[in-house]
């Protein structure tokens, strides 16, 4: 059930930042406000995923680094 549910829950995330962009940008706030404040969105959901990501892909080369040294 875990394997299932992760893609779900990433897609889901990614559909409510991608929507709450579209609302900001529809929205009848300034040009120079949306911009600021869509990069400065971009950049925190960049803090937050990129490591979590890079983590996610050293260990799984540390497990399979793991593997073939016991072959």
């Amino acid at each position: 059930m875990r394997r299932t549910l992760a893609p779900i829950a990433i897609g889901a995330l990614l559909a409510l930042i991608v929507g709450g962009h579209v609302a900001l940008w529809l929205s009848d706030a300034p040009f120079g406000a949306k911009l600021r404040l869509t990069v400065l969105n971009a950049l925190g959901w960049a803090v937050i995923l990129l490591p979590a990501l890079g983590v996610s892909l050293w260990l799984k080369a540390h497990k399979h680094q793991g593997r073939s040294r016991r072959d």
